[in-house]
């Protein structure tokens, strides 16, 4: 189940990298678009990291 939903977690977290990409190649990028994904993308990455860490204790 953890590593099923580790997946889950890493795909949604590349996904936001492409949006963040996007959004920051526009002319005039949403700032406050920008900071939400931005704050998205680390809270998975938190996420991801409790998993791994509960999973190897």
């Amino acid at each position: 189940m953890s590593a099923r939903l580790i997946g889950r977690l890493k795909a949604a977290h590349e996904r936001i990298s492409k949006q963040i990409e996007l959004e920051s190649n526009l002319l005039q990028p949403d700032e406050a678009r920008l900071s939400k994904l931005k704050k998205t993308k680390l809270s998975l990455k938190d996420r991801m990291a409790r998993i791994s860490a509960s999973l190897s204790a």
